[in-house]
């Protein structure tokens, strides 16, 4: 998966990953929100392949929450299957609201016997109360233990966000991969393997 968000209206900087994709394998696009603009920005993201996952932050409008939704990409509170692994959305515009949502449908897949927390991927803006991928300026822990709580409830194999730009990387909470891309708009961006349960960060040149 290629992992990124909190573009900030940044154009430069989408149009440099752009041109670094063509060397990157990936099949997948996860953007954890925080676009800020619409027009160039969305018409980049496609360039960046046919598969794109995408949750607003807490800076975009409803207007772009829409029109991501529109095209098929926003998850935000919703569940998408995609190559046996199922992606679960949850925005930054209403947390509160997106948690609930994902838990009652998880809540009712568990009680069927149908969730296999191994195959199960959450793309979020917010981060988790967590050791590293969380601190924001002055070290201060900026993620929410909701968020922490949902990860040891239902154990995803893998949590993606954002948020905090100061603290990109990964860590392990539980039995979930926790990877905080950082900010595009800073270069920062991550790589990130399901199958073998691993994180890259990089930087834009």
């Amino acid at each position: 998966m290629l992992h990124f968000g909190d573009v900030h209206c940044s154009i430069n900087a989408l149009k440099k990953l752009v041109r670094k994709a063509r060397e990157l394998d990936y099949d997948v696009v996860a953007v954890h929100g925080d676009v800020e603009c619409n027009g160039e920005i969305l018409s980049l993201i496609e360039e960046l392949g046919s598969t794109i996952l995408f949750v607003p932050g807490n800076m975009d409008d409803v207007s772009i929450s829409k029109l991501y939704r529109e095209k098929g990409y926003n998850i935000d509170g919703c569940l998408r299957e995609i190559n046996g692994y199922l992606f679960c959305g949850i925005g930054g515009l209403s947390i509160r609201s997106s948690l609930n949502s994902i838990k009652h449908k998880l809540k009712k897949m568990k009680e069927e016997g149908k969730l296999q927390s191994n195959r199960l991927v959450i793309l979020a803006h917010h981060p988790p109360r967590a050791e590293k991928v969380d601190l924001a300026l002055g070290r201060i822990h900026a993620g929410l233990v909701e968020l922490r709580d949902f990860i040891l409830e239902y154990n995803p194999t893998v949590y993606l966000h954002g948020h905090i730009h100061e603290a990109p990387g990964y860590e392990i909470i539980g039995n979930t991969l926790v990877v905080n891309a950082g900010s595009l708009k800073d270069g920062s961006y991550a790589l990130v393997d399901l199958e073998s349960k691993r994180a890259v960060i990089r930087k834009l040149e």
